[in-house]
C-alpha cells in the first residue's frame, strides 16, 4: 500500500550522498568561523514566527521564534501497539509474493533505473493503508519578547484546549522557580481531556540561561528558549486497523484476526491543577549566548558540532540541540551516531514518519535500566536537513 505521490516527490527532492567524516570524531575548531556554527548559514531561512500551528489548538506563542521544523514523533507505546498489524501485513506480503513466484518462476526483477537513496524515505508503517500518526509534537523556540508574557499566553493555550484544568494565564509564575530574587526556569506539565474529550499531555519549559557563567543558551542569540510539546496520549483503537487490514489484503488460510477491546480513555478525566504560590522574580539579563564553534559540546559532552552544520538553537534544561547539517551530506547517519553513542543496551530504535511534505526519521538510545533518555530526529524538509537531539538524564534516587 502505497503513500502519495508528493511524498514520493519529496523523498527524491531530499535524496543527498554519503560523507566521509565521521560524526563521532568532528574536525579540530576553525576559530574563523563564526560563533555558535561551524557552518555558516543564514539562520533567518530556518525561522517560522508566532501563530504557527503546533499540534491541538497549540501554536508558537506572540513573542517567540519557532528555529528548524517541528519535531514530530511517535511514542514507543504507540510503534509497539502497531507491531503485531504490522508484522501480520508483512507476513501476508511474503505469501503472496512466494505465490506469484511458484506462477511465474520465469519472472526477472526489474533492474532499478535511478540511484539507490541512502536516506531513509519509507514509512515504517508503510504497508498499511493508514499508518499511525505522530503523537509527540515539539517546538523549539527563542523567546524574543518578554519571558512573562510569551508563558503566560502558554498557559492560556492550554487552559482553552483544557479549560477542566482550571489553569490562571495572570498565575503563570507558580510553575517558575527563582533565586535570589532572579528567576531560573520555568516548566508547566499538565494532562487532561480536551473540549473535543481527546486525552492530551503537554509540556512547556523556559530557560534563560546559566546564571552562574552569566551566558544565555548556545545559538538563542542572547534569548531565553522554550520547548512547547504537546502528546496525544489516548492508547489507539486498533480495532479499525486490522479490519483495514484484512480488507485491503487477503488474508492466509491460517490467519486469525484479532479482536481488540475497545481502548480506555487516557487519562479517564481531567483532574484540576493544584494551585501553588507564585513567583515574583526578574528575568536575567543574559545577552551574551555560550559560543560554540566546530567540535563544542552540544547539550552533552559526547555530543559536538562538526564542520557541516551549523547550531541553530540549544537549551539546558531540558538538554537539547536543534541543528541544521549541510545538503549532500548523510545526516541520517550523524543523527544515528549521536544517538549511538549513548546507547549502551543495544543498537538504536529506529521510525520513519513519512509526514506532509517532510520525512522524519527518530532513532532512540537502547540504555539499561534507568539510564538516560536519549533520542535523535532526522527530518528532511523542503528548506533543509536538520537534526533535533534530546537527552534527558536518569531519575534521582
Amino acid at each position: 500500500m502505497k503513500r502519495s505521490q508528493a511524498a514520493a516527490g519529496m523523498a527524491a527532492a531530499v535524496m543527498v550522498g554519503l560523507s566521509a567524516c565521521s560524526p563521532l570524531t568532528p574536525a579540530d575548531p576553525d576559530r574563523s568561523q563564526t560563533p555558535h556554527s561551524g557552518l555558516k548559514v543564514d539562520v533567518g531561512q530556518h525561522e517560522t514566527f508566532s501563530g504557527t500551528p503546533i499540534a491541538f489548538t497549540l501554536t508558537v506563542p506572540e513573542g517567540t521564534t519557532q528555529l528548524g521544523p517541528l519535531v514530530r514523533r511517535r511514542t514507543p507505546a504507540l510503534i509497539a501497539a502497531y507491531q503485531p498489524v504490522l508484522a501480520e501485513a508483512e507476513r501476508r506480503e511474503a505469501i503472496a509474493a512466494a505465490a506469484e513466484a511458484a506462477e511465474n518462476p520465469d519472472a526477472t526483477t526489474p533492474t532499478p533505473t535511478e540511484p539507490l537513496n541512502p536516506l531513509p524515505t519509507t514509512d515504517t508503517f508503510a504497508l498499511l493503508s493508514d499508518p499511525p500518526e505522530p503523537d509527540v509534537t515539539t517546538a523549539l523556540l527563542r523567546v524574543d519578547g518578554d519571558p512573562s508574557d510569551v508563558f503566560s499566553e502558554v498557559v492560556e493555550q492550554v487552559s482553552t484546549l483544557v479549560p477542566d484544568l482550571g489553569l490562571d494565564p495572570d498565575a503563570w509564575s507558580q510553575f517558575c522557580t527563582a533565586v535570589d530574587g532572579i528567576y531560573t526556569g520555568c516548566t508547566l506539565d499538565v494532562t487532561g481531556r480536551t473540549t473535543d474529550d481527546a486525552g492530551v499531555r503537554v509540556v512547556a519549559t523556559l530557560d534563560p540561561g546559566n546564571l552562574r557563567k552569566k551566558q544565555s543558551p548556545a545559538g538563542s542569540q542572547g534569548r531565553p528558549v522554550m520547548t512547547y510539546t504537546a502528546v496525544a496520549t489516548d492508547p489507539p483503537d486498533m480495532r479499525p486497523v486490522w479490519q483495514a487490514l484484512d480488507e485491503d489484503t487477503e488474508a492466509p488460510g491460517d490467519a486469525e484476526t484479532p479482536e481488540p477491546p475497545e481502548p480506555a480513555k487516557v487519562p479517564a478525566t481531567t483532574t484540576p491543577v493544584v494551585a501553588v504560590p507564585e513567583v515574583d522574580a526578574e528575568w536575567p539579563d543574559l545577552p551574551v549566548s555560550r559560543p560554540v564553534t566546530t567540535g563544542g559540546a552540544l547539550a552533552t559532552e559526547r555530543w559536538r558540532l562538526r564542520e557541516d552544520s551549523a547550531l541553530l538553537l540549544s537549551g539546558d534544561k531540558p538538554a537539547f540541540a536543534s541543528i541544521l547539517v549541510e545538503r549532500g551530506v548523510d545526516a541520517d547517519a550523524i543523527a544515528r551516531s549521536y544517538v549511538l553513542s549513548y546507547s549502551t543496551g543495544g543498537e538504536p530504535t529506529q521510525d520513519v514518519i513519512e509526514d506532509r511534505t517532510e520525512i522524519s526519521t527518530t532513532y532512540r538510545a537502547v540504555t539499561r535500566e534507568n539510564g538516560p533518555m536519549v533520542s535523535a530526529t532526522f527530518t528532511q524538509a523542503g528548506r533543509g536537513n536538520y537534526i533535533a537531539l534530546f537527552y534527558t538524564p536518569p531519575a534521582r534516587g
